[in-house]
């Protein structure tokens, strides 16, 4: 074999070497079964080839897009990191403190509804313990309804006595302030002003 010539690449499917061994006593249908196993083996390196190169691409492409979301993360928080440098150098210290206001009114606001919603738990106790003993038969529907009246009246002024502070002489800026007049708001009128 020293002067053949190859016809194909894979020297096991190459017609001389097919040659060769039906010289040598092998019978033809045995060349047939190397030759398609070694198509068949061809065939598999090259599928399995083609899998990891696809899957190199596929994480190549991964790496890209991931890649690019990065930077414009970085490209975002830079945006922001400037944006909340031009706030503290503009007087931010005001916004700052509003909300800091803002915060304070909606707690003491929670708190007061708090306040309220356990005084109406304390008035379904008291109209439950009141039921128990009126069905006892310990007593009379007529101290009942009185109980149950002044209790219930309690429970209204409180929610009219809160509401009506809030709606008309809480100042609107800071909760533990009361509203005073014009001259608290800032707004002078006329009738305000010292006639020189």
């Amino acid at each position: 074999m020293a002067g053949t010539t190859y016809d194909s690449a894979f020297a096991a499917v190459d017609s001389t070497v097919a040659n060769s061994f039906a010289t040598s006593g092998v019978a033809a249908a045995t060349i047939a079964k190397v030759q398609a196993n070694a198509i068949a083996q061809g065939n598999t390196n090259f599928l399995d080839a083609l899998n990891a190169s696809d899957a190199q691409s596929q994480q190549t492409l991964t790496y890209g897009v991931l890649l690019g979301r990065n930077q414009s993360l970085q490209s975002l928080a830079r945006q922001t990191a400037a944006e909340n440098t031009k706030i503290t150098t503009s007087g931010s210290k005001d916004t700052y403190s509003r909300q800091g206001e803002i915060n304070e009114w909606q707690a003491q606001n929670k708190l007061d509804t708090l306040f309220f919603l356990q005084m109406l738990f304390i008035f379904f106790a008291f109209v439950v313990v009141l039921l128990y003993f009126r069905k006892a038969g310990t007593l009379p529907n007529t101290t009942f309804y009185i109980f149950l009246g002044v209790a219930l009246l309690i429970v209204i002024g409180v929610l009219w006595n809160r509401a009506s502070y809030t709606m008309n002489y809480r100042d609107q800026r800071y909760w533990n302030r009361r509203f005073v007049g014009l001259g608290d708001s800032g707004g002078l009128t006329a009738d305000m002003q010292c006639a020189t």
